[in-house]
Parts: C-alpha cells; structure tokens; sequence
C-alpha cells in the first residue's frame, strides 16, 4: 500500500485489500482531508463508519471497485458533497445508505447494475443537485422518485446485454412524477427507452430550463407535454418522431434551443408546429428524412440566428416559411435541391448540389445567377399567343359569313296564321286530263294556301267539231282504234 499525500489531497495507489476497514484512517493529517481518490482497487466491502474521522472530507471516489455497501458505512461524512460509486456492479442499495450525507450535492452512480431506485433512498439526501444514473438495469421511474432541485438522470445503452431492453427507463413518463420537484432545475433523461410522454408528465415543474430527452423512443409530443414557462433548452434528438403536429411546441415562451437533430423517421412538419416560439434562437433538424415543411411551420416567426436543415430530403422551401435572409447561420446542405426559379428568388448562399432539373444536375447552387423575368415562362408564353391568334381568326371568320334571308313571305303574318292551320278539300271542278283517272277521284289535296291565293274556274269544255267533207270520200269513224281492214 502506498499513499500519496499533497496537502489536503490523498490518492490511496492500487494494492488489491478487499475489506477496507477503519484502522486505514487513524492517521493525525486525516482530519485535514478533503479529497479521497480509491479508484481501482478491488474493493468489495466497507465496513460500518470505515469514513467516521474523516470530517472535512468533501470527495470520495470509489470508482472501479466492485464494493458492496453497508447501511452505516459512510456515517461520519456529514461534509461530504461529491460521491463516486461508477463501475462498481452494485445490483443492491441499502434503503438508509446515504442517511448521514446530508450536504452531498453530487452522486455518481452510473455503470452499474442497478435494477430500482426507491424514492426513500434519495428522499434522505434533500441537498442533491446531480444524480447519475447511465447505463444501469433500470426497469422504470415511479412517482414522486426525485426531490432534488438539479437532478441528471442519464441511462446510456449497455453493449454487454443483447435485445430491445438494454437500457432500463422505458415506457412512459406517467402523469405527476416530478409533481414534488418544484424547484428542479435540469433534468435528463437522455439514452432510455421511453415511448411517450404523458400530458401531464411535466406538471408543475415551472423552474425547469433544461430538460435532456434525447436518445429515447419517443414517437409524438403530445399537445399538453410542456406547460414549462421557463424552459430554455430541450433536446429531442435522435429520437423516432414520424412528424411533428400542430402545436408539438406549445407553451414555451422561453425555449431558445431546440435539438431535434438524428430524428431518421422525421419526414414532415404541418402547419404551426413551431408556434409561439418567440424567444427561439437555434435549431438543429439536421440528419432526419425532412421532406416537407408547410409554409406555415412557424407562426409567428421566431427570432433565429442559427438553422441547420442538412442532410435531409427537401426539394425546396417555401418563400414564406421564413426571413431567410436575416438567419446568419443557415446550414441546407446536402438535400434534393430542385434549382426552380422560385427557390433561386430566396437569394441563399449555401453549399448545395442543384439534383433536377436535368439541366441543372449537379451545377452548385452557389454559381446560379437569378431567373430572369421571363426564364422559365417563353414556351408558355409563345403557346397562349398562338392559342389567342386562334381564336381571333375564328372570330373575325364567323362575323363575316352571309346570313341566308328569308322570304319576304315569311314575313307576312296572315300566311303564318294559315301555314300554321292544316285544312283538307276535295275540289271537283277541276278539270284535267288526270282528274279523271281513278286515282284522282279518291284523292285529296292540302290546300293551306287557298285562303290566301285565290281559285282558278276551270274554261268550260269546247263543243266537238266535225269537218265537212265530201260524201263519196271519206268515211266517220266514231271508235278508234279502227283495223285497217274497215277502211
């Protein structure tokens, strides 16, 4: 064993004791000790008030051990203000453990075993600010778990434990479980399994500015999650957000920072989804499968300095999404740029690769000069010219073409009347040479113009005429057709 003392420091080298007992600390200058380094020395046990002489210890650091803890073993530190118990396997804590440590501000307890933490464990340390508790076995948080005013939770994936549940926070974050934390500062929560958050989960936690989610499962934010007026920063990245509804930011006055950054499942964002956010100064949406923003995301428009937006899918951005131009820091790398007239009219300078149209492929964004006024319009303009001279030409040709007039017959209204009124005679004074046949007796004609056009009387018929001729000469035939024979 060697210990190496430098004023009130002391750093105990590695030499394999299992048990460390009280009679390691019967030296004069221990009661001038605030730092104690114990790292690495295969600890397994500490006996009961193995620390009672130490009084004016404020750091202890057990890290690397493999220590099982007594319930009286750190009575005596009532100065104590950092704990270091990382990597230790601990799979147990004593409910009265931390009992004597009432000043202990920070407690490392991350790279372990840990299968719970009942409240009464950290109900007896009300001055704890950080609370580590990474990549443990924890199965989930119950209510009223916290009563710190600056609490890290942080629980990252343990590669040594195959399936989904490597981690051990999972689920939901259920309505009232930080209602006791009134005063809590920070918290994190970052590298778990938690699914969805419950629209109450949050309540009542109105001095929180910094809350870490990243890293979880969380696939919606309910309209209710945030009633935190004086949140500052919250991180959400790399989480499994398919889009982010109307209002997923509500009720944030004071958010400035917003990470949404490794959100691979984010591929739009509806309309007011960023509302009332008008102290917002930075976000991140980069790395995600962005490929529609409405026009309308951000309402009003927040006050941004700092846009990342690369990396995603986006063919183009809506003119009225946001003052481009007054954002000093605008980072659209690295998407499906099409290089139409109306996304050069943003006047953006940014490292972006034009991917359509065909003849703008892989042309950079930086070397393309405005549209002209008319760019883009020519072919449709020269169609509508051509399409109106059309049309003229079909006119002017139906005003010229005659109109056929009509009988100064029609016009006369008495004949109308008669057109219109049908009479049937028979008229049997006519004398004709068909008026006589068979046909014509049974007949009958349509005369609607006899009212109009007077009758004609048939000439009365001529007597029959006989030539005067000789006697001796000729002969009367009164039938014909006569045989030539008679004559």
């Amino acid at each position: 064993m060697k210990l190496f003392i430098a004023t009130s420091q002391y750093v105990l080298e590695p030499f394999g004791v299992p048990l460390l007992g009280q009679q390691f600390f019967n030296a004069s200058f221990c009661g001038r000790l605030c730092h104690l380094d114990l790292s690495s020395n295969k600890l397994l046990s500490l006996s009961n008030n193995v620390f009672s002489k130490l009084k004016t210890l404020k750091t202890l650091i057990l890290t690397g051990n493999e220590v099982q803890l007594s319930p009286d073993c750190f009575n005596g530190l009532s100065s104590l203000e950092t704990l270091s118990l990382s990597e230790n396997r601990l799979a147990y804590l004593p409910p009265s453990v931390f009992r004597h440590l009432k000043g202990l501000k920070n407690l490392d307890l991350s790279f372990n075993k840990l299968l719970s933490m009942p409240a009464s464990i950290l109900s007896t340390i009300p001055s704890l600010r950080s609370l580590d508790l990474r990549q443990n076995l924890l199965s989930n948080l119950k209510e009223r778990l916290f009563y710190s005013n600056w609490l890290l939770l942080k629980k990252e994936r343990c590669g040594k434990y195959s399936g989904t549940k490597e981690n051990g926070l999972w689920g939901m974050l259920d309505s009232g479980m930080f209602v006791a934390q009134k005063e809590l500062e920070i918290l994190d929560l970052s590298d778990n399994l938690l699914s969805d958050i419950d629209d109450n989960a949050l309540f009542g936690m109105d001095n929180l500015s910094v809350l870490n989610l990243t890293s979880n499962q969380l696939n919606r934010l309910p309209g209710n999650t945030w009633p935190l007026p004086r949140l500052r920063v919250l991180d959400l990245s790399n989480n499994l957000f398919v889009a982010l509804e109307t209002a997923s930011f509500d009720s944030l006055p004071s958010l400035q920072y917003l990470n949404l950054t490794n959100s691979r499942n984010l591929k739009s964002i509806h309309m007011a989804a960023f509302v009332q956010l008008s102290s917002l100064h930075w976000l991140d949406l980069s790395n995600s499968a962005l490929s529609y923003i409405a026009p309308t995301a951000f309402s009003p428009h927040p006050p941004l300095i700092y846009l990342n937006l690369s990396y995603n899918l986006l063919s183009g951005l809506p003119p009225t999404l946001l003052p481009f131009s007054r954002i000093p820091r605008l980072y659209l790398a690295n998407n499906r740029w099409d290089c139409t007239c109306e996304l050069r009219a943003l006047d953006l300078a940014f490292d972006g690769i034009c991917i359509s149209p065909e003849s703008l492929v892989g042309v950079p964004f930086k070397e393309l000069r405005p549209c002209s006024i008319f760019h883009g319009m020519l072919v449709p303009l020269i169609m509508s010219l051509v399409l109106l001279f059309l049309v003229v030409v079909v006119l002017i040709l139906t005003l010229k073409r005659p109109t056929p007039r009509k009988s100064s017959i029609y016009q006369h209204q008495s004949l109308i009347n008669v057109l219109s009124h049908k009479e049937y005679t028979f008229d049997r004074s006519m004398s004709s040479s068909c008026a006589h046949s068979d046909e014509s007796k049974d007949s009958a004609y349509e005369s609607p113009t006899s009212a109009f056009i007077p009758k004609h009387v048939a000439p009365p018929k001529p007597p029959s005429f006989t030539p005067t001729l000789p006697r001796d000469n000729y002969r009367v035939l009164t039938t014909y057709p006569v045989p030539i024979t008679q004559l």
